[in-house]
């Protein structure tokens, strides 16, 4: 278990291939009273910069490695994705390029004191990865209306994800349905989560997040 009374996030490669990831940086914001001044990519050397994306950095993960993110109890908000950047489905791509468009995992760590840590696996703009996400047993992360208690999420396949506690379905902006249109018009909707359970979260600090790209679904 990690000692630090500040909370750090691993990303680890558990493909037999090396893959692409990018990593989008929430803007700063002043209005943002959780979280104002987040980290960028100025704090994460390694990051290589993508062209017109000031917010967005990518490296290269290998095969069974992983990568540390410390943000030195900075807020840490954003979201990482897999082989190619965020985005809706691509035309004639295969499915880690975007055939189904991209899953991604969000997150907010190490926010202002009154605010609560929290993380989740979106598939709203699809599924092109199948992602797990880990954390420590004891360290208060949990989620839905019952506040249960949760060391591990995941995503299945496009319309396989609704009752998993940590995922927002496909094109379910608001977790149990859509709010607006679609982002992802040629894509399903849903099915949605039955209660709102899309949001791992705590009121604790410390511990690390850990993200484990997949070579298939979890079980």
């Amino acid at each position: 278990m990690s000692n630090s009374d500040y909370t750090k996030m691993i990303v680890s490669n558990n493909t037999k291939e090396s893959v692409e990831v990018f990593l989008t940086f929430a803007a700063q914001n002043a209005a943002n009273k959780c979280c104002p001044s987040p980290v960028g990519l100025s704090d994460f050397p390694f990051l290589k910069p993508v062209e017109n994306q000031p917010l967005r950095g990518k490296f290269t993960l290998g095969a069974q490695e992983e990568m540390l993110f410390d943000s030195k109890g900075k807020c840490f908000s954003g979201n990482f994705g897999f082989y190619i950047e965020p985005q809706c489905p691509v035309k004639g791509a295969d499915f880690n390029h975007g055939k189904e468009g991209t899953s991604i995992a969000e997150f907010t760590l190490n926010p202002s004191s009154e605010c609560a840590e929290a993380f989740d696996i979106s598939c709203v703009n699809g599924v092109n990865c199948y992602l797990e996400m880990t954390v420590e047993e004891g360290l208060g992360w949990n989620y839905g209306p019952g506040k249960i208690p949760v060391t591990k999420i995941y995503n299945r396949e496009l319309q396989k994800n609704s009752g998993l506690p940590g995922v927002y379905p496909v094109n379910c902006t608001d977790c149990t349905g859509l709010v607006g249109e679609k982002p992802c018009k040629s894509l399903p909707l849903g099915p949605k989560q039955k209660e709102r359970i899309c949001n791992i979260q705590r009121s604790e600090r410390g511990g690390i997040v850990t993200i484990n790209l997949l070579s298939q679904p979890a079980g």
